[in-house]
C-alpha cells in the first residue's frame, strides 16, 4: 500500500475564528468517538455525521482521513508535552526528587486524563507517521527536562541533553503499556510512584552532587 506523503497529512487551514476553533474542536472530539466505536475503520463521513458538520465542512480543513487523524494525534500529544513542559519550568531550582516528582505527575495525569482517548490514538500510529509527530513533540519536551535539570539544586549533569532525552523516553513506554491493559485510576497513581523512583534512581546514577558534597 502507497504511504501518504507528509504533505497530504497536513492540515489545509487552521481555524482562526473562535467559530471555527470550536467545528474543528467538534471535529476532534467526533474523530476521538468513532476511533473508540469503530477503530481504524473510522470514515470521514462517520466523523462528519457525528460531529453534526457536512463532510465538505470537515474536508475544509483536512484533505483526508489520515490528515484528520494526525491532526488528533498531533493535539494530545501537544497537550501532554504542554502539561509537562510547565511542571518542570514550575520546578526550576529544586532538588532532583522534586523534579522527577513534578514532572511524572505531570505526564502521567495528562496522559490519563482519558485514558480511554490514549488508547484509541494508539491505533492510527502507523497510518499517520506518529513517530515522527511523538519525535517533535518529544524534542520539545527534552529541551523543558534539559532546561530543568542543569537548575537541579542538588545534582549537576556533565551530559544534561542525553540525560534529558533518557529520561523522556524511560516514561513513555511504561505509560503506554499501562493505559493499554486497561489501567484504572489507582493503577495510574501507582504508575507515577514507580516512575519517580526509576528517574530518581536514573538521575543519581548519572550526576554528580553539588555544594561540596562527595561525588
Amino acid at each position: 500500500m502507497k504511504r501518504k506523503s507528509a504533505s497530504s497529512l497536513n492540515p489545509r487551514k487552521k481555524p482562526q475564528q473562535r467559530r471555527s476553533r470550536v467545528t474543528v474542536d467538534t471535529i476532534f472530539e467526533a474523530a476521538i468517538q468513532v476511533l473508540l466505536a469503530n477503530g481504524l475503520a473510522v470514515t470521514t463521513s462517520q466523523v462528519a455525521e457525528r460531529a453534526g458538520v457536512s463532510v465538505g465542512t470537515l474536508y475544509q480543513y483536512f484533505p483526508n482521513k489520515q490528515a484528520l487523524l494526525a491532526a488528533v494525534v498531533k493535539r494530545h500529544v501537544g497537550g501532554v508535552v504542554d502539561a509537562t513542559i510547565l511542571a518542570c519550568q514550575a520546578a526550576h531550582g529544586r532538588t532532583i526528587g522534586e523534579m522527577c516528582s513534578a514532572m511524572m505527575n505531570a505526564f502521567v495525569e495528562a496522559k490519563t486524563r482519558r485514558p480511554e482517548v490514549s488508547r484509541a490514538l494508539y491505533l492510527p500510529s502507523a497510518a499517520v507517521d506518529a513517530d515522527a509527530i511523538v519525535k517533535e513533540e518529544a524534542a520539545r519536551c527534552a529541551q523543558a527536562v534539559h532546561d530543568m535539570l542543569v537548575t537541579a539544586s542538588d545534582a549537576k549533569f556533565a551530559q544534561a541533553r542525553m540525560v534529558s532525552g533518557v529520561l523522556i523516553a524511560s516514561i513513555v513506554g511504561p505509560t503506554r503499556a499501562v493505559i493499554e491493559s486497561g489501567g484504572n485510576r489507582a493503577t495510574f497513581e501507582k504508575l507515577k510512584q514507580h516512575l519517580i523512583a526509576l528517574g530518581v534512581g536514573y538521575l543519581k546514577e548519572v550526576s554528580g552532587t553539588t555544594r561540596g558534597d562527595p561525588a
